[in-house]
């Protein structure tokens, strides 16, 4: 009955080969025997589960400033099963994160943003910088304090680029103030410019993947391996099924045992709350007191433009044949001084 239904469907629209060439793609046995390469297989479900979570949170959310929180408030503690699907949206967002970063990281070293894989690499930045924009936006969404004067110093830091600062900042809010118009605008990205962009940045990465094939190995054992292969189903698929059902596991016990936070609601006369971002944005939190007063677009402007320069001109700056981390001194120690910075300045921030 499967293959008479499969066939019906196949001469109806076409799809059983371009499916069967998804399915029977070959992936070199080195590949196999690494865990490293499934980060970017985990990475993707675990979107797919934010963009589960986050659609049926749509179906109680209300984005006003008057009824925002009482809305997130209903999910978390009215709702039927609420507080794991906000417990999944929140907790997976940091896991995006983390996924997302270590996939990158396990690029850098592995070299896999040379020739021919430039696209594959600038498409991977830039799911980084939109990964970290919906941390950003959905802080404000609950129209909590924390989210609420995260936000306000969050765009306000913003404001301090030089020439264009005051237009970003009231493009951005919508106004001078944080207000509707800022709570709009931070819902309208979230689930609609952001997403779009998303979707087709993964499939453009997953396109160019599939079209290029896996990176060369870097090891001389892998190297041996390099003409072995094994169809990408049910052999790589299981691999990450299996890594996607220990991260749904993982999910559910933080959602259980610490619920996804709900601080006060919002109170813009408040002088006395200390605002402070999200974990993988207090470096920069922390860099800020490096350079105070007129120091300050150093930490905003300059150094994070440093930061995303360096990484969009890599493939054309590491032009070479050598693959090996160990035999490129100049790129293994930014990249290890780099992580480095990152970590001391959020441990500092902590």
């Amino acid at each position: 009955m499967t293959g008479r239904f499969g066939s019906w469907v196949d001469e109806r629209t076409g799809l059983g080969r371009p499916l069967r060439a998804f399915l029977n793609y070959p992936v070199p046995a080195y590949v196999h025997k690494n865990l490293l390469y499934s980060l970017g297989g985990l990475t993707l479900i675990n979107l797919l589960l934010q963009m589960l979570s986050g659609a049926l949170l749509l179906f109680y959310y209300d984005p006003s400033p008057e009824a925002a929180y009482n809305s997130v408030d209903y999910i978390t503690y009215y709702v039927p099963m609420g507080w794991l699907v906000r417990g999944f949206h929140h907790y997976g967002a940091s896991a995006m994160v983390i996924l997302v970063a270590l996939h990158m990281v396990r690029t850098y070293f592995f070299s896999a943003y040379k020739k021919p894989r430039e696209i594959n690499w600038l498409s991977g930045v830039a799911l980084l910088f939109i990964t970290l924009s919906f941390g950003f936006t959905g802080y404000l969404l609950p129209w909590d304090q924390k989210g609420y004067w995260a936000t306000k110093v969050g765009t306000e830091i913003v404001g301090s680029t030089p020439l264009v600062g005051e237009s970003l900042l009231r493009l951005i809010r919508g106004g001078e103030h944080l207000g509707q118009l800022t709570l709009t605008r931070f819902y309208a990205v979230h689930i609609i410019l952001l997403p779009t962009l998303l979707i087709l940045l993964v499939l453009l990465h997953i396109q160019q993947l599939r079209h290029h094939g896996m990176a060369p190995p870097i090891t001389q054992r892998a190297q041996t391996q390099a003409h072995q292969s094994a169809p990408f189903f049910p052999n790589w698929v299981l691999t990450d099924l299996l890594l996607g059902l220990t991260l749904i596991g993982l999910l559910a016990w933080l959602s259980w045992t610490y619920r996804a936070p709900l601080e006060f609601p919002a109170d813009p006369s408040s002088n006395e709350y200390l605002p402070r971002p999200e974990w993988y944005f207090l470096f920069l939190f922390q860099m800020l007191k490096y350079f105070p007063g007129p120091l300050e677009p150093v930490a905003t402007v300059v150094i994070p433009l440093l930061a995303v320069g360096s990484l969009l001109a890599l493939p054309f700056v590491d032009t070479s044949d050598e693959g090996r981390p160990w035999r490129k001194p100049v790129t293994t120690t930014v990249g290890l001084l780099s992580i480095a910075a990152i970590v001391v300045l959020t441990i500092l921030a902590l």
